[in-house]
């Protein structure tokens, strides 16, 4: 019998220090992060994650995680590269505008597998089991934290 899918989207409570703890940490890091956006190399992807609603005006909504960042006066541009089937007033590829301060985390990921930022990434591997771990760093793409 084959196992099932796993979600794509995995649970985490928002509300424990450690996850708030992620927070900080990109927030404090987030000028880092700027900069190397300003010379991403080809072989490399970057992505903000950033509480949605799940329709415009709701407090119902998740921490997703955005494409192609780039900030301007304060805000962020990205576009989701993936939506629960919720999410029915945003599509995949659309640009949304977010302000830079609801930053939740940010990560950039080069093709052989480096991951720089990618806090509550790192928080939610903690989370796996140890059997389960490699498993979640291949789905990711992950080879090497840095």
């Amino acid at each position: 019998m084959e196992e099932a899918e796993e979600p794509k989207f995995m649970a985490v409570d928002s509300n424990s220090d450690d996850y708030r703890q992620t927070i900080k940490k990109a927030q404090a890091t987030l000028n880092d992060f700027k900069v190397a956006l300003e010379s991403l190399p080809d072989d490399s992807f970057a992505s903000v994650k950033f509480f949605i609603p799940e329709a415009q005006g709701s407090d119902e909504g998740a921490f997703l995680w955005l494409m192609h960042p780039f900030f301007e006066d304060g805000y962020c541009f990205a576009r989701p590269f993936e939506l629960p089937e919720e999410f029915t007033w945003l599509e995949v590829g659309q640009w949304i505008k977010l302000p830079e301060e609801s930053l939740m985390d940010w990560y950039i990921l080069t093709d052989s597998g480096d991951l720089s930022g990618g806090y509550s990434l790192r928080y939610q591997r903690n989370l796996t089991p140890d059997h389960k771990k490699h498993e979640y760093d291949e789905r990711i793409g992950i080879k090497k934290y840095l």
